[in-house]
């Protein structure tokens, strides 16, 4: 660790779990279900760290984020950003394999695609 070839990431297990029990406390405390996003980490590895060491309610930011959650075991996931309309193949892909993903909506437009994708899919979106 003195002097690495290449840059890599050290993490404190110990701090890391008590930030996490302070986390999940907390939303304990307000009645909300613990989803943090996963954007920074990428890691299906942390995210276990996040809910006991089961897979749990995460957010992401793309679907390939999506994507590699739900191979980890991850069922109930979030897109946080407008889903545009030729990603919703993707999305029903998911919905078909069991996982319930909340997408996020800009526009009435994308209601409507939306909805239809659903619709068409014989899916719930």
């Amino acid at each position: 660790m003195a002097d690495p070839d290449t840059p890599f990431a050290v993490v404190d297990v110990h701090r890391t779990r008590r930030n996490i029990a302070r986390l999940r406390a907390r939303a304990d405390r307000l009645g909300v279900t613990l989803r943090p996003h996963v954007k920074t980490a990428k890691s299906p590895d942390a995210a276990l760290l996040l809910h006991d060491g089961t897979p749990g309610p995460v957010t992401v930011s793309t679907l390939a984020e999506a994507e590699a959650f739900a191979a980890a075991g991850h069922r109930d996931l979030t897109y946080a950003v407008g889903v545009a309309p030729h990603k919703l193949p993707r999305v029903v892909a998911l919905s078909r394999r069991g996982v319930t993903l909340r997408v996020l909506l800009d526009s009435t437009e994308q209601a409507t695609f939306v909805a239809s994708a659903a619709r068409e899919a014989g899916v719930a979106l």
